[in-house]
């Protein structure tokens, strides 16, 4: 291993990669990133950032681009199916640093894209990963792609999604990403065409829990408004089932299960563009995220279901803490990735298995159960209010401190 310029090839260029890939350029290490997919190709629907996710982009300097490109979520509201409050309180805004966020998934992608060109950071797109070769060798580790190149570098970190190519490769015996059972769904609408939704709404994270199913809706960017929601499927679609799920079925779809509800549930799906739609999936727990010189971050090690709303947040806490260990190690990647595991692991399969509770709270259920579960929702909430988020908003990873 060369210690005087230490060298780390990333697979993957969502979150986790760019970020691990700034956080590096910082510590001194050098840093590449290898992308499947082609460059500039549109990815994903909408995301929220929590406060612990946002005071990792203000460690990079980048909380106020992604806040401009965004709508702040100052309140987090809770309804039943005809509108009534179970409860209402804020979101941690001025409590814990930086607000959360929500926004369009590439424009997150954009503005950490953009702060690597900066850099002068390079992000290597149309690389498909196929083999690793070297893992446990004294001498470096080899990416190799599917048109015939490679790269080679003193660790590999696989940052590459819950369907990562490194996993496969590197841990083959590992457990596959489980389907939990819903195919999310969910649209954007100009604000304009919803004028039921109140500037407070659009600054507000709304999850209506009805006997028929969850439904969500924020606005981003200050002109629009998304929202999501889920359908039960036994199994999980094959990507054909999926192309062949027709705009026009989806919405019928969901119309038909939230007709009734309170507004503007219905204006926002009738005024959708084509709905996005997904399998969820989670990874519960992996037996180890590392071996010799390669390590997992982000969905790859710890995949969080959308009910969670951790997702981004959890890959940009892993990018700065593993950042900050091989900085604080000297580079030692085995006592760093060891460190690595050890402390983000409790954290993240708790919220691993948060994402599943919040999950079974939005299942389909007869008209009492979910009259049970909303009055008991509407008490706990009420009780613990914005304190219910402190655990997962008040964690921080301290860059500057040794």
């Amino acid at each position: 291993m060369r210690h005087n310029s230490p060298r780390a090839i990333i697979i993957g260029a969502g979150v986790a990669g760019p970020a691990l890939a700034l956080f590096l350029r910082r510590a001194g290490v050098s840093s590449a990133i290898y992308e499947a997919h082609p460059g500039g190709e549109g990815v994903g629907g909408a995301l929220n950032v929590a406060p612990n996710g946002m005071n990792v982009l203000d460690a990079l300097g980048l909380a106020d681009a992604v806040e401009a490109r965004g709508s702040v979520g100052l309140e987090l509201c809770f309804r039943n199916h005809r509108g009534r409050v179970l409860a209402r309180f804020g979101n941690g805004a001025g409590r814990f640093g930086r607000p959360s966020v929500s926004l369009m998934r590439h424009d997150l992608h954009a503005v950490l894209a953009e702060e690597m060109c900066r850099q002068d950071l390079p992000i290597h797109y149309g690389k498909r990963l196929v083999g690793v070769e070297g893992a446990e060798s004294p001498d470096g580790v080899v990416a190799h792609f599917a048109d015939g190149t490679r790269a080679r570098g003193d660790v590999l970190v696989g940052a590459d999604g819950i369907h990562s190519r490194t996993r496969s490769t590197v841990f083959p015996d590992a457990p596959a990403p489980a389907y939990v059972g819903i195919i999310g769904v969910g649209g954007r609408v100009p604000a304009s065409a919803v004028p039921q939704v109140t500037t407070r709404d659009r600054r507000t994270l709304n999850f209506t829990f009805g006997a028929r199913g969850f439904f969500g809706y924020i606005g981003v960017g200050g002109k629009d408004v998304v929202w999501w929601s889920n359908l039960v499927r036994e199994r999980e679609l094959t990507r054909e089932e999926l192309n062949d799920l027709s705009a026009d079925s989806v919405r019928r779809e969901i119309l038909s299960i939230y007709r009734g509800y309170h507004p503007p549930i219905e204006a926002l799906i009738e005024h959708t563009g084509p709905p996005g739609k997904i399998n969820v999936f989670d990874i519960r727990s992996l037996p180890t995220w590392r071996k010799g010189r390669v390590v997992l971050i982000g969905d790859a090690a710890h995949a969080v279901s959308p009910n969670a709303g951790q997702g981004a947040s959890m890959a940009l806490e892993d990018a700065a803490c593993l950042a900050k260990l091989l900085r604080d190690t000297a580079f030692d990647h085995a006592s760093a990735f060891a460190r690595f595991e050890r402390c983000r692991k409790p954290r993240v399969e708790r919220i691993v298995a948060e994402g599943r509770r919040r999950a079974a709270d939005k299942q389909a259920v007869s008209p009492f159960r979910s009259m049970l579960r909303n009055g008991i929702l509407s008490l706990v909430l009420r009780l613990t209010g914005e304190r219910s988020q402190d655990w997962l908003y008040r964690y921080r990873i301290e860059w500057d401190r040794g």
